[in-house]
């Protein structure tokens, strides 16, 4: 019972770390990053609305699991002060619970939990605390900016949106998918005197590859519309789209990087793991280890498409194959670490499932034993040190 208890305070010990990151706002999102992106607008002559758009990266955080999901606990304290006065304007704490269906939902990079915020201000120098915690690990983020409010006069700062499914307007930061047409959102004052287009320009790189005009259309609420941006051929990377209207201008970034779903996962580290299993000599891994990000996408991609066993069909029956395996593993595994990660998933994932498993008997000790037999006479003996149901190999039988 003391070494339990010693592995379960030393478990508890490796989650409790906590590690505070300072990132910018309106910054393009990196892969390992919390981001915000704000927006303001006049609501009336002497008042203003800070909108905050927060992104939360799902695998930077603990996810529990439960009978048929995982979930996670998110905390959020935000503190808006005046630069110049000195003194607590704003002030808001909550609580809220992310749940998803899969394992592998958990771990994708590209998966973001989103919240948002409108605060009513009025224009002058702002300071923002911002403190999101994971309420399991107690690991936290936190934010200190300043905001200078100014009234919009003619056009105001941007965000760009996309439509989802179900054609609900969606902030586009990084965009996935192929589309063919972006929202820019923004407040604009038009002038009788003046053509009720928006010029823009989109760059990348600083180089302009498209321009033209946006007719306004209709009455936007509170002046503020969503202008219709075109978006054709374009390739992996980040690019600008500047709006212009009576020598104002306003600015936007955004990453555009579509990437074909065939995996389990959008995680870079969680499929080279994984290629660690298939590849039949450990210098290939290593070579793939040391590689870029974008050269790790290719090699693993070009590795998969000459071991396909049928080339004329869309389908690569060995790859379908794996991502069953992983996903199962992810989900039933998933215990003290990633269940790809576990003795079992590398064994299922290798070997696939077994023919049956013994799992009716105790060691002296309390020890729980599993026994995994394949049909070709292999057997893998597993054991829960830990008492937790996570199983470790013991025996490699022939």
């Amino acid at each position: 019972m003391k070494k339990i208890n010693l592995i379960i305070l030393l478990l508890i010990i490796a989650c409790t770390g906590s590690q505070k990151k300072r990132w910018s706002v309106n910054d393009s999102p990196k892969k390992s990053e919390i981001s915000i992106y704000s927006q303001h607008w006049n609501t009336t002559d002497d008042s203003l609305n800070l909108f905050l758009h927060m992104r939360l990266p799902l695998n930077q955080f603990v996810f529990r699991k439960s009978s048929n999901h995982f979930y996670s606990n998110i905390s959020y304290t935000l503190v808006i002060s005046h630069a110049e006065k000195n003194i607590q304007i704003y002030r808001a704490s909550w609580i809220e619970k992310v749940t998803l269906p899969y394992y592998e939902d958990t771990r994708n990079p590209d998966n973001h939990f989103t919240t948002e915020r409108n605060i009513k201000l009025t224009p002058g120098n702002y300071r923002l605390f911002l403190n999101i915690q994971d309420e399991d690990s107690r690991r936290n983020w936190q934010l200190n900016e300043e905001y200078e409010l100014e009234p919009v006069i003619f056009l105001g700062p941007i965000l760009p949106f996309i439509n989802n499914e179900n054609m609900q307007k969606i902030i586009a930061i990084n965009i996935m998918e192929e589309i063919d047409t972006i929202w820019l959102r923004t407040q604009v004052h038009l002038q009788d005197t003046l053509s009720d287009q928006i010029d823009y320009i989109i760059s990348r790189k600083a180089t302009k590859i498209d321009s033209g005009k946006v007719n306004l259309l209709g009455t936007g609420i509170n002046h503020l519309y969503y202008l219709p941006i075109p978006i054709t051929q374009y390739k992996w990377g980040l690019y600008e789209i500047k709006l212009r209207y009576h020598e104002e201008k306003q600015t936007v970034s955004f990453s555009y990087r579509i990437k074909k779903k065939q995996y389990w996962t959008g995680n870079i580290d969680e499929l080279v793991g994984v290629m660690r299993y298939i590849f039949p000599a450990h210098s290939e891994y290593k070579k793939l280890k040391d590689m870029d990000e974008p050269s790790q996408w290719d090699y693993i991609n070009e590795y998969w498409k000459e071991k396909d066993p049928t080339p004329e069909t869309d389908e690569n029956e060995l790859l379908i194959q794996l991502n069953e395996r992983v996903k199962f593993v992810n989900k039933n595994f998933s215990i003290l670490m990633p269940g790809w990660s576990s003795d079992r998933g590398r064994i299922y994932i290798i070997y696939g499932p077994p023919q049956y498993v013994d799992e009716a008997y105790q060691d002296q000790m309390g020890y729980t034993y599993q026994k995994w037999v394949y049909p070709n006479g292999k057997q893998f003996i597993f054991i829960d040190r830990s008492m937790s149901g996570d199983y470790s190999l013991y025996r490699e039988l022939y």
